[in-house]
This record gives structure tokens, C-alpha cells and sequence, in this order.
């Protein structure tokens, strides 16, 4: 079995994967296609140089390193604008994880590394295309809500493992604090809090008001990709 994670820039994706790693019957893989969206889109990371230099950014040398695995699942986290420019169809043999939170958090957290994040960054209409495809091509998927993750992760967890068809550990629910040897190169500039952690624990930020208030400048960029959650919300695990 492999699991392909579709993710945006957020923490509880890490901590999902961290999850699948406490799990002796998961290799855990981080951001595989990350070389081949940074060669391909030119965008701009912290750790642009570093990734290029250490990671190959051909698909099929990459997903044979993901197939060769020594272990009977594979746990694949993606940032869903990692998809620009492959072939879907690769795919096709996946479990697909969709992870989504409210853009107006998302914002406020991005622009800790991004000053000028845009709609491909935040990667919501990446998911939305992708998860149409799944279910066109009745690709087994699932999505869910970071925020409802956070706040019950043993409930969400265990369907997270039924969806899979495996049963729920309770070792998925904590982990040593610090980085991990998975981590890829980029952890260093995003991983702090999920490093500082030893498990899923409750965010300050959950139900703050604060962390809906984006400034004006991000107005734009809020009604482009908010009509886009909403759609994706639309087909949220519902625990």
C-alpha cells in the first residue's frame, strides 16, 4: 500500500507523517517531488539550493525510490502544488489523504517564511483538481480537516486507519520531540514547532479570533482561494 498525503503549508502535515512513522509497518517519505515543483515552477524557498542539490527532481527516479521501500506500506507526504507538471496517472495505485485547514490561518503562518505568498502556494486549487480527479477515476480518497485533527486526534486517526483498511495504534498519538532522520532539508526552516512537540497537542490557536484576522493586503488573495475551501470542505470527514 502507498499513501499519498496532499497537503498545503501547514504543521499538522508533518505531524501526520510523524504519526504514520511510529508505525513499524510504514516507511514514512517527506516531500518527495519537492526538486522536481522547485525546477520546474522556479519558485522561491528558503531551501531552494539545498533541495536541488540533494534531491532528484526526475519523477521516475523518485518513484522508484518510493517503490523500493523495505517496508509493506509507504506513507507519502506531498505538498499538492508538487503535482505541476506529472502525470496524474502514476497515481493511480494510491490512497489519497486530502489535508486542508481555513486559508485565513494558513495565510497567517505562511507568511513567516513567504512575505508575498500567491494562490499556488497555498495549494488549494492544486487540491481541488486532484481530489476531482480521484473521484472521476474512483481513486480510493479522503479528506480531512487539519483543525478537527488537532482537536480530536485519536477519533480522527482511527478513521484516518479505517479508510485504509489498518488497524489504529495507539503509538500514532506521540513521538520524541526533535527532528527526525526522514525530515527533508527544509526542516530546519519549517519544522520548529512540530520538533518542539512530543504528539499531537491542542493549538493556542484553534478557536482564536486573532488567527482569522489577516491584514488587507491578503484580501485578494482570501477571496480567490477561499470559495475554493469551501468547496473542499464540502467533502470533510465528518467525525
Amino acid at each position: 500500500m502507498i499513501v499519498s498525503l496532499w497537503s498545503g503549508p501547514r504543521n499538522c502535515s508533518t505531524a501526520l507523517m510523524y504519526s504514520f512513522a511510529q508505525r513499524s509497518d510504514f516507511k514514512v517519505v517527506d516531500e518527495p517531488l519537492f526538486a522536481h515543483f522547485l525546477k520546474v515552477t522556479g519558485a522561491h524557498r528558503p531551501s531552494r539550493a539545498e533541495v536541488l542539490d540533494t534531491m532528484s527532481s526526475d519523477v521516475d527516479v523518485v518513484q522508484s525510490n518510493w517503490e523500493s521501500k523495505k517496508a509493506p506500506k509507504v506513507f507519502l507526504k506531498h505538498m499538492a502544488n508538487h503535482l505541476e507538471g506529472i502525470d496524474g496517472d502514476r497515481f493511480s495505485d494510491h490512497h489519497h489523504l486530502f489535508l486542508i485547514r481555513d486559508p485565513r490561518k494558513v495565510i497567517q503562518s505562511y507568511r513567516a517564511h513567504v512575505d508575498e505568498p500567491n494562490e499556488t502556494d497555498l495549494c488549494y486549487s492544486h487540491q481541488l483538481r486532484w481530489l476531482e480527479r480521484c473521484k472521476i477515476n474512483a481513486w480510493p480518497h479522503l479528506v480531512v480537516d487539519s483543525d478537527e485533527l488537532v482537536a480530536a486526534p485519536a477519533v480522527i486517526l482511527k478513521q484516518i486507519c479505517e479508510f485504509l483498511g489498518i488497524g489504529f495504534q495507539e503509538e500514532m498519538l506521540t513521538w520524541e520531540p526533535g527532528a527526525r532522520s526522514e525530515d527533508g532539508v527544509w526542516a530546519k526552516y519549517w519544522y520548529h514547532r512540530v520538533h518542539a512537540s512530543s504528539g499531537w497537542e491542542s493549538s493556542k490557536q484553534h478557536n482564536s479570533r486573532s488567527a482569522l484576522d489577516i491584514p488587507a493586503e491578503f484580501s485578494g488573495l482570501l477571496a480567490e482561494i477561499e470559495p475554493v475551501f469551501r468547496r473542499l470542505q464540502e467533502h470533510v470527514l465528518s467525525n
